[in-house]
């Protein structure tokens, strides 16, 4: 959508990657952080709840009417690198997707990027749920990042401030919106970045890509691979209306055909109920909901 703009009665279906779900009383994709606190207040006023959407590829947004506006971080997606006292850094927007950031980092020939290499979506949304792969993610490269809260108020928190944990929010009371980074990184030789991001890609051979998934549905619980455990309990191919478990990977739900959120929904709570009576262990989302489930 184009920066500034303002929709009303917008449906999400398209603008998330299980492309399903209802719409929302409206859509605004701010390009400018006062923009974006404008938007705030004007939700507070009217007591309208808010919703932040990057890339749309972690969320799932109940069907009908979702009462409540959304605020796109789409427009704010700029990047700059700059060097300082022998340092290199990027300041990102967090609407930038992260597959831009690395591909504009591979150019420059700078390291430290390549766990992103199949991570879907942008940098703030990476940034509020701590998305890596096999260990590595944005926590060690953060210098700062610049939010707002929920009633508009911006902060910058510097990277002492800041509480990583494993697909988790770095903050004890998250703000609503991020709206930029500063990443320390590092020069590093090209054919070094191509075979660390061949690494990381690697890694996401066994994932339904093509598919319309959202990620990861559960995170790992500690010590073990929700997959595996998924897999254990045969939910592989399980389905529910539309929605099915990825015969591929266990941990991935696909919108195999017109599946509503509800029919997704209800087959998370499936295998979860699976995992839990046949191991004991309750597995905690990594996606978010827009809305009442």
């Amino acid at each position: 959508m184009e920066k500034g703009a303002l929709i009303s009665n917008c449906s999400l279906k398209e603008l998330n990657t299980w492309q399903c779900g209802g719409r929302c009383l409206w859509l605004a994709a701010p390009a400018s952080v006062s923009e974006a606190a404008s938007l705030i207040e004007r939700a507070r006023d009217s007591s309208t709840e808010l919703y932040v959407l990057g890339g749309g590829s972690n969320i799932l947004v109940q069907d009908g009417l979702l009462n409540a506006g959304v605020i796109s971080s789409a427009a704010m997606d700029s990047l700059a690198f700059r060097e300082e006292g022998g340092a290199v850094f990027a300041e990102a927007g967090a609407g930038l997707p992260v597959r831009k950031m690395l591909a504009l980092a591979l150019e420059r020939g700078l390291g430290g990027l390549a766990f992103l290499a199949g991570i879907p979506g942008t940098v703030g949304g990476a940034l509020y749920g701590n998305a890596g792969a096999a260990g590595e993610s944005f926590a060690p490269l953060v210098e700062w990042i610049e939010t707002l809260s929920r009633n508009g108020e911006p902060r910058c928190w510097r990277r002492d401030e800041l509480r990583w944990q494993y697909r988790s929010s770095p903050w004890t009371e998250p703000p609503l919106l991020i709206t930029k980074a500063l990443f320390r990184l590092s020069y590093e030789s090209k054919d070094n970045i191509i075979k660390n991001i061949r690494h990381f890609s690697e890694l996401k051979k066994g994932q339904p890509i093509g598919a319309k998934t959202a990620g990861c549905v559960f995170k790992n619980p500690p010590g073990d691979s929700a997959g595996r455990l998924l897999d254990q309990c045969g939910c592989k191919e399980l389905s529910v209306g539309g929605a099915r478990v990825s015969p591929r990977h266990a941990n991935f739900i696909e919108n195999h055909g017109g599946a509503r959120a509800e029919d997704i929904y209800n087959l998370t709570r499936l295998c979860q109920k699976r995992v839990y009576d046949e191991f004991g262990v309750t597995l905690s989302y990594e996606i978010k909901f827009f809305g009442a489930f």
